[in-house]
């Protein structure tokens, strides 16, 4: 299906099934790209085969979008039966903003939301943090992501750096060392 497209350790990324996934990135290796289609799979199963919804959480309103596409374009690719990307108005405290949402005819969906801990609340399914380094409160946006495994969702944290004073770092540390997700 995607052999003649994706490179090794895309591949690799797609086939890991951790509950719990950080990708130490750096610039155009299509990380997030590959998370595009690995959202898709899961959208596109039904609920008896194990599907789920997607939330993609990133500091920047392009990097939603372009996910978005992502999507939408590995849906069609692989004749996932799903809708264009949506732009949707919600309200968030007093502000409306605007997400992007690609629905799939099992009834799963992408959601593309800002990189803040309650547009987590209330919602099962997979997660991804995308440019996490640069994310203004990982930690709290990572306990919100953690919560959603109690459901049966899974974590996606993925993120280039940004110097070696913030909360992705010392994340990534802490994997190093061994204290956690080891």
């Amino acid at each position: 299906m995607t052999d003649d497209i994706l490179l090794p350790y895309q591949k690799a990324w797609i086939e890991d099934t951790a509950a719990v996934k950080v990708w130490e990135k750096s610039r155009r290796i299509g990380a997030s790209y590959v998370e595009a289609l690995a959202s898709v799979l899961e959208a596109a199963k039904s609920k008896e085969a194990g599907g789920q919804s997607t939330y993609y959480l990133s500091y920047s309103k392009e990097m939603t979008q372009q996910f978005a596409r992502d999507a939408a374009f590995w849906a069609k690719h692989i004749n996932a039966a799903a809708g264009e990307v949506e732009e949707v108005a919600i309200k968030d405290e007093d502000k409306d903003i605007t997400v992007y949402r690609v629905r799939f005819t099992s009834g799963f969906e992408i959601w593309c939301l800002p990189s803040v801990a309650r547009s987590l609340r209330s919602k099962q399914g997979r997660v991804i943090i995308d440019e996490a380094a640069f994310v203004e409160d990982l930690g709290e946006l990572q306990k919100a992501a953690m919560a959603l495994q109690m459901w049966g969702g899974c974590v996606r944290i993925l993120s280039t750096h940004n110097g070696d004073d913030n909360p992705f770092n010392e994340l990534i540390k802490e994997i190093h060392e061994g204290r956690i997700f080891s």
